[in-house]
C-alpha cells in the first residue's frame, strides 16, 4: 500500500507540474496576443506610425538643450512610456503632459508615472487635435510626414517664447535656433541599431 501511495503522489505531482507549465504557456500566449493586438491598434490609430522609444542616454541632454526650467510645462507628442516626461519632472522640476495612442506604451507609462510619483499627466488623445497653447516646451520624436503636419499647428498655437525640441527629424521649413549632438555612441549596439542622436531646438 505504501508503494502504491508513493506512486500516486509522484503521478499527482507530475500532473500538477504539467498543468502548471500548460497554464504558464497559455498565459504567455495570451500576453503575446494582447501585445500584438495593442501594437496593431496603435498603428491603425496613429496612421501607421510605429512606437519607437527615445534613447534613454539622451533624455537628460534633450531637457538641457531645451533649457527646461522648474515649473515649466513640457508636452511630449507621442510620449510612449513617458520616459522623457518622468526625467523632465523628477530631475528638472517640470510639469509634464504626454499624448499617446498606442495602448501598451500608454498603460506602461501610466504605471511608471504612478510608481515614480512624477508630476506628469498622460492622455490617450491625438496630439494633432490637442491644444498646445499652454506648453513652454514641446518634445517630439516623429517621422518627417508628421513633423510636416505639426509645423503649421506650432505656428498657430504656440505662445511667444515656447520651444520645440525634435529628436532626429527636423521641421521642414523652419530653421532650428540650435542643433545639439546627442551622446556619443560608444558600444556596438548603439552604433549599429540606435538612431543618429541629433537634437533640434526651435524658438517660437
Amino acid at each position: 500500500m505504501a508503494i502504491i501511495s508513493h506512486k500516486l503522489k509522484i503521478i499527482l505531482i507530475d500532473h500538477m507540474l504539467i498543468y502548471f507549465l500548460l497554464a504558464v504557456y497559455i498565459i504567455f500566449l495570451l500576453l503575446c496576443v494582447i501585445f500584438s493586438v495593442s501594437i496593431l491598434i496603435g498603428l491603425i490609430m496613429t496612421g501607421g506610425v510605429p512606437f519607437v522609444s527615445t534613447p534613454r542616454y539622451d533624455l537628460e541632454k534633450i531637457c538641457e538643450a531645451a533649457e527646461l526650467k522648474p515649473g515649466e510645462k513640457i508636452f511630449d507628442l507621442g510620449c510612449g512610456k513617458a520616459n522623457l516626461l518622468t526625467v523632465a519632472a523628477k530631475k528638472f522640476g517640470a510639469a509634464g503632459t504626454g499624448y499617446e495612442l498606442s495602448l501598451w506604451p500608454y498603460f506602461w507609462g501610466k504605471l511608471r508615472v504612478k510608481l515614480l510619483r512624477a508630476d506628469v499627466k498622460l492622455k490617450m488623445q491625438d496630439f494633432l487635435k490637442a491644444d498646445l497653447s499652454q506648453a513652454d516646451v514641446i518634445f517630439c520624436y516623429l517621422f518627417p510626414e508628421v513633423m510636416d503636419k505639426l509645423e503649421n499647428k506650432f505656428q498657430k498655437e504656440l505662445r511667444p517664447g515656447a520651444r520645440v525640441v525634435s529628436y532626429t527629424f527636423k521641421l521642414p521649413n523652419i530653421q532650428p535656433a540650435k542643433t545639439v549632438l546627442g551622446r556619443e555612441k560608444k558600444n556596438w549596439f548603439d552604433r549599429c541599431l540606435r538612431t543618429k542622436g541629433i537634437i533640434y531646438v526651435y524658438q517660437f
